[in-house]
């Protein structure tokens, strides 16, 4: 029953094109991250979300240094490498720094027009507000130009109601690991999230809605491997899910910017887009590139793994995040005053040899175990 999601990660390229074809669509490449996909569609666009891949860098290296994030690099290798041929435009968000800077290069050797979102990093949500109001407009323009289409009221009501109907869903899946842990493979379940990333959002509601009703009724296996929570920006690669597999480990939720952080979303509200698109940048779930202090992240990341009964939690460190590395420091050491035992792996997206990670996984479920 997982072989549809499976099969749209096996042939990205293809899975696209049909998409495109099927929906009469432009294709509107979404960088990382949190950037309303409700907009590109409600423009006309096919939104498809870029967030990294396999991709050993080489062209990408002359134009980016090694020390950026393998996410940024991996998404100019496919650009540089053909492989982005089917995306009219890209739509970018400021979340980081290296993203801020990879939108100036990328309006400087690719012939494809952009957009960016400017996350307002203030003190107040009226102030989030009017910045947003200010910034906002342009980049409906701007989508509406690339994607050749009229964003309207019923568009974008249409959207939103799209979108958080996907959202919904991903969130019963989401509360089915959590109830039944083991239900389904970590593989599997991130799986079903990754190919939600290039798929039109009415197709990808109906196979997750058809998922969710054979899953109702399945128990989980009789398991007492470690409940871990995972927390990082990517859940790439996807290989290290088989480890975790491997070893027993039930996932039983996570903190990932391209998971639970984005899962988490309500229905954008457009009927006031301004404070619908602020309320849905900066909740429910913090994150460490956004500024927001009334929603502080390390209250929330130990009531996160409490409510999840996790046993310990696994920082997923992309290597070079420094938004997340600024973090995590703090972030162990609440969860050490709070009893709760934590490790760390690192990663990059193009990485093939997991045996040293695999040795450190195994080594903090036996202690987790003890």
């Amino acid at each position: 029953m997982y072989d549809p999601f499976h099969e749209v990660l096996s042939d990205v390229r293809g899975t696209i094109l049909k998409q495109a074809r099927a929906l009469d669509r432009p294709v509107i490449g979404v960088m990382p991250a949190y950037f309303p996909l409700e907009l590109v569609y409600a423009s006309g666009g096919f939104p498809v979300q870029l967030w990294g891949n396999r991709l050993a860098p080489s062209r990408a290296d002359a134009y980016l240094q090694s020390y950026c994030c393998s996410v940024a690099r991996s998404a100019m290798e496919l650009e540089l490498a053909g492989g982005a041929d089917m995306v009219r435009g890209y739509a970018f968000t400021s979340l980081c720094d290296t993203l801020v800077n990879l939108r100036e290069v990328y309006r400087r050797v690719v012939d494809k027009p952009t957009v960016e979102l400017s996350i307002p990093v203030t003190q107040t949500a009226e102030a989030r507000r009017n910045y947003l109001s200010s910034g906002l407009d342009k980049v409906n323009r701007g989508l509406q130009e690339m994607a050749g289409g009229r964003m309207t009221p019923e568009s974008l009501a249409e959207a939103s109601e799209l979108y958080g109907r996907v959202r919904a869903l991903q969130r019963r899946l989401y509360a089915l690991r959590l109830e039944r842990a083991g239900l389904v493979s970590n593989l599997d379940f991130y799986a079903v999230l990754k190919a939600g990333s290039f798929l039109g959002p009415e197709y990808y509601a109906k196979l997750l809605s058809d998922l969710l009703e054979k899953l109702d009724s399945m128990d989980p296996p009789e398991d007492s491997g470690p409940r871990l929570l995972l927390s990082g920006l990517v859940y790439d690669p996807l290989e290290l899910h088989r480890i975790l597999d491997r070893l027993g480990v039930r996932v039983v939720q996570d903190d990932f910017a391209n998971g639970w952080r984005t899962v988490s979303k309500e229905t954008l509200a457009v009927e006031n887009l301004v404070e619908g698109v602020a309320r849905y940048l900066f909740g429910p779930a913090p994150c460490c590139c956004l500024y927001n202090p009334e929603n502080d992240r390390h209250d929330y990341l130990v009531d996160h793994a409490r409510k999840a009964g996790a046993d310990g939690v696994l920082f997923w460190y992309l290597k070079f995040c420094e938004p997340d590395a600024f973090d995590r420091p703090q972030l162990m050491k609440r969860l050490t005053d709070e009893g709760i035992p934590s490790s760390v792996v690192e990663l990059e997206l193009s990485m093939q040899n997991f045996d040293a990670i695999g040795t450190r996984l195994s080594a903090f479920c036996e202690m987790l175990e003890g």
